[in-house]
């Protein structure tokens, strides 16, 4: 292989690492309810927000108060669950796909009391 030809192997591999890396540094980090959390606050959150797919929603609560369930429209609707993920660490980051991604609070009537999220990212 040329000289010429290692030089511009080497220029393309860092332009798509910048390239990459600008791509990865694009994504936002938003906690669920804003200032106030995930919890019974939620209501309005996250009218008038705008998210891209490989966003992050970030999760804070109190360990065994709330978890987050993310599940289908209907069991969003219905306050209900037929599966799909739960995380319950406290401070659970999930990744925004497109489309819309719902959220609830599977303990108590948490859901129904309003513990609930539906973020659409475009």
């Amino acid at each position: 292989m040329s000289r010429g030809n290692k030089v511009t192997i080497v220029a393309l591999a860092m332009m798509l690492c910048i390239f990459l890396q600008t791509n990865i540094s694009s994504a936002a980090t938003f906690p669920a309810g804003g200032a106030n959390g995930w919890g019974f606050t939620m209501k309005g959150w996250p009218n008038g927000k705008t998210f891209k797919a490989g966003d992050v929603i970030e999760f804070k609560y109190q360990v065994g108060v709330h978890n987050v369930a993310q599940v289908s429209k209907k069991d969003y609707d219905s306050c209900s669950y037929s599966g799909g993920q739960i995380s319950k660490s406290g401070d659970d980051k999930i990744t925004l796909a497109k489309g819309t991604t719902y959220f609830i609070c599977l303990i108590g009537p948490h859901c129904s009391n309003g513990v609930k999220a539906a973020v659409t990212a475009n």
